[in-house]
């Protein structure tokens, strides 16, 4: 199986203003909590609230992490596109399409609805990485899928989808 190409696209790194917001946002939960908490004068009341506030800002803060730290391997080999999915150290495989069944490839203005699955693999704009949509056939349905890629990989793709 020969690599034709392979491009990794991560997420930027989070800007200052978007780690401001998120600062706001931790320590205002965090003073609400407090005046909240000391209204209260049950101590079970207090343990329970305490539990749900902690287990709502985990579940944020593992959101956010899942956000931040996605990024997506794609390879071109002489037969197929595989797209691999990577957060923090676990990769899974979320497309694998041969390019005998690639139709088209369309930059994301051009594309129409289609009928089957839609996937998105694609980040924030990102400058050099456009957006692009390809159409492929799958159990006899015509499937897409989003990517976001260099001009060079798409030229290469192309290439070998032979369109």
């Amino acid at each position: 199986m020969a690599v034709k190409a392979r491009e990794t696209l991560e997420s930027k790194q989070i800007s200052i203003t978007t780690l401001g917001i998120l600062m706001v946002v931790v320590v205002g939960y965090t003073l609400l909590y407090n005046q909240f908490a000391n209204t209260l004068e049950d101590y079970r009341l207090k343990t329970i609230v305490g539990v749900i506030s902690l287990v709502i800002m985990m579940g944020g803060f593992l959101i956010s992490l899942r956000f931040i730290t996605t990024a997506y391997e794609m390879v071109i080999t002489h037969d197929r596109l595989i797209i691999d999915r990577k957060i923090f150290f676990w990769k899974k495989t979320v497309l694998e399409v041969k390019t005998d069944d690639i139709k088209k490839i369309l930059p994301i203005e051009e594309a129409k609805k289609t009928e089957g699955q839609m996937r998105n693999y694609t980040l924030t704009n990102m400058d050099g990485k456009r957006k692009y949509v390809i159409q492929y056939e799958e159990q006899g349905k015509i499937c897409c899928v989003k990517i976001q890629c260099s001009g060079k990989f798409h030229e290469t793709l192309k290439k070998q989808v032979k369109i």
